[in-house]
């Protein structure tokens, strides 16, 4: 049946134009000024050859023409021709993780119209846990729902899916221990190891977050010099390993130690775990150690260095694949990627020279946890990025057969890269103030982000998120699904979302500025309080104080007053007492001249006594009171009478002050807690 035929029975009519178009694009590639049916007649492989240099929305329209055709777009060949005419190779990752490359085609354009749409959220974050101190990020680990970052004292894990975004930061304590020769830090925990030998290690599964550092129950002989955790969610428990200054190996499930041997009798310098694989190096070997049993080594490649002799590797940067039983190992000019699976081409080697010099080397970390699986659409393979001195990157896909390293992508950029991140999508480069956005495979520029960090040093990928970090702050960026702005543009719901985008921009203005309000009130009464006591104090504290305060002054008016009054009659006693001494004397006087006749003598003394009255109105006063005489007509009994009763009179009033003590105290105390509670309430 003839196309044209075809063409005008086509039920969709806004085709018809592109169909001519295509069918002239057609009969340009064959020479053919004109179309004929005849271009149906070649062989299948010249017409794949053909339509492979087509889009994918072309291919679509093409497919309406005839059965032929149609049965030509659904041939998986086509697809196949398709990624190697665009990125020139059939091996790269799996993105649908599907066999079929129609599938894998669709669903990366997909994914890279997602990256590249221009609206995107972000999300500012601030790591602050004391206002005092600056913090400064010291690592970051970015896996979507979550990301936790750690500085010297305490990790902060970010839950980027919760609604509130005061309910996302969650401080938790992680204090070094003293002491710390090597540690490692991942998304599940934090393990420290100490120049004696001793592990440390902080869980963030468990959700003890207040708990404090937790030591491990052994310890190694000598210096812990590498450590690692594994990062496998296959498990319940987690595991770590750490190697010692001796070449022992230490296997730890949560805080209990299962396994340890000895693999060397250098230093263990680097370690990398997950499930049953350890990996460790030192300054000559490679060890590979299957289910804390089973240990493979070989030696490290060799290198020539300045003298011309040849040394072994200085692994500068370490990377492991362990889906597809790779190690990716570089210095300064070279990388090399050694398989290390017992089973199969074990110490096979490839090599890249890299003359620019290597500056860090950076690979897809979730497609390396992931096993390989060869019936995937591209082969399943695995980028990684090389960030090289001159302000290049360089993306290798070291899953793809052959005895030779390719590079895939090479981006050049005027600016200094600060940071890189690959998936097995897209290679996203950190500059200064922006970001920029590139297809891993075809190198072609997706989208460039500007007004971004000025000095990034990390970066975090996850399929239509990133998250930027440096000194104490993060962005996240979070692209929105193309479907939901095409929803938000159609009716009059748009209005109706402005509108509540205004409600929630001026609620968030109100709630702002009750904050601020509210911060420097506090920071005025905490500025009092600093003046007055030399430090901060809550406001239940400064209650509590003000309230003990009025119960002691209260306390102190009714002791003072008894006191006062203690005092007065001390002094009339003693008064009293003095005034019947001197009248005791003078009796015994003229009681010791009473058989004398000597009345001159005793008319003189009757006159002293009147003199010393006379100089002393007071004792004259005390002397005519009715106790003074009692006391005159019993003076030969004074002696014994008044000591008896000073003594009791002496004892009653030690009791009565006591009693009266503790009465104050008792009261005070009451007064004082009466005072505490109201004001607390």
């Amino acid at each position: 049946m003839c196309i044209y035929y075809k063409l005008h029975l086509s039920k969709k009519s806004h085709l018809l134009g592109r169909n001519l178009v295509l069918l002239r694009k057609i009969s340009a590639m064959d020479g053919d000024e004109s179309p004929h049916s005849a271009l149906l007649a070649l062989p299948a492989e010249i017409l794949i050859n053909i339509l492979s240099h087509l889009d994918e929305k072309d291919l679509y329209v093409l497919q309406e023409v005839c059965s032929r055709l149609r049965r030509l777009v659904n041939d998986e060949e086509l697809w196949k021709n398709l990624f190697i005419s665009q990125i020139h190779t059939n091996y790269f990752p799996s993105f649908a993780q599907t066999p079929k490359y129609s599938i894998e085609y669709v669903d990366r354009q997909q994914g890279l119209r997602q990256w590249g749409h221009n609206r995107a959220i972000k999300t500012k974050y601030v790591i602050a846990p004391s206002p005092r101190f600056e913090v400064q990020i010291e690592s970051m680990i970015f896996d979507y729902p979550r990301c936790a970052c750690y500085n010297d004292g305490v990790i902060t894990v970010v839950q980027l899916h919760q609604r509130r975004k005061k309910d996302r930061l969650v401080y938790i304590p992680c204090t070094t221990p003293q002491g710390c020769s090597t540690m490692h830090f991942n998304i599940n925990s934090a393990v420290f190891g100490r120049f004696d030998g001793r592990v440390f290690g902080k869980l963030l599964s468990n959700k003890s977050y207040l708990t404090p550092v937790t030591e491990f129950n052994a310890r190694h002989t000598h210096c812990v010099t590498a450590i690692a955790a594994s990062s496998s969610q296959d498990f319940s428990e987690d595991w770590c390993a750490s190697g010692s200054a001796n070449g022992e190996l230490m296997w730890w499930c949560e805080t209990k130690l299962v396994k340890d041997i000895r693999v060397s009798n250098r230093p263990i310098q680097r370690l990398a775990l997950y499930k049953n694989w350890t990996i460790a190096l030192d300054d000559d070997r490679i060890y590979v150690i299957h289910a804390m049993d089973q240990v493979h080594s070989l030696a490290l490649p060799r290198v020539q260095n300045e003298a011309g002799a040849e040394v072994p590797l200085n692994v500068q940067f370490l990377k492991v694949d362990f889906g597809a039983k790779w190690l990716v190992m570089a210095d300064l000019k070279g990388l090399y990627v050694i398989a290390f699976d017992p089973e199969q081409n074990f110490g096979h080697t490839r090599c890249l020279q890299i003359q620019e010099g290597i500056s860090n080397v950076v690979a897809d970390e979730s497609t390396c946890r992931r096993e390989q699986n060869s019936n995937f659409a591209g082969g399943d393979g695995c980028f990684i990025a090389v960030i090289t001195a001159d302000n290049s990157v360089k993306v290798i896909n070291i899953r793809a057969p052959g005895n030779v390293l390719k590079v895939n992508t090479h981006l050049h950029f005027d600016k200094e890269v600060h940071t890189c991140q690959v998936t097995n999508l897209v290679v996203v480069c950190a500059l200064a103030g922006s970001l920029q956005i590139f297809d891993a495979a075809s190198g072609e520029l997706v989208k460039v982000v500007q007004k971004t960090d000025k000095d990034p040093q990390f970066l975090g990928l996850s399929q239509g998120r990133m998250v930027v970090a440096s000194r104490n702050v993060i962005q996240y960026l979070q692209y929105v699904p193309e479907e939901r702005i095409n929803k938000n543009r159609t009716g009059s719901s748009s209005r109706g979302q402005n509108i509540k985008w205004e409600k929630e921009v001026s609620l968030g203005m109100d709630i702002y500025d009750e904050e601020e309000q509210i911060r420097q009130e506090t920071a005025e009464r905490n500025r009092k309080l600093l003046e007055d006591y030399g430090g901060d104090m809550s406001e239940e504290e400064l209650h509590l104080r003000i309230a003990l305060m009025e119960s002691e002054s209260v306390a102190e008016r009714p002791v003072q007053q008894g006191q006062e009054e203690n005092d007065d009659a001390d002094e009339e006693l003693r008064r009293a007492l003095e005034e019947s001494r001197r009248q005791h004397e003078h009796e015994e006087l003229l009681n010791s001249f009473a058989d004398d006749d000597d009345d001159d003598f005793r008319d003189a003394l009757g006159q002293s006594l009147a003199a010393e009255r006379r100089r002393n109105p007071r004792a004259r006063l005390r002397h005519n009171t009715p106790e003074s005489r009692t006391h005159e007509d019993t003076s030969t009994h004074t002696n014994n009478d008044t000591q008896q009763q000073l003594d009791q009179h002496q004892q009653q009033q030690q009791q009565q002050q006591q009693q009266q003590q503790q009465t104050d105290d008792e009261e005070a105390l009451q007064l004082a807690i009466a005072l505490s509670l109201s004001e607390m309430s």
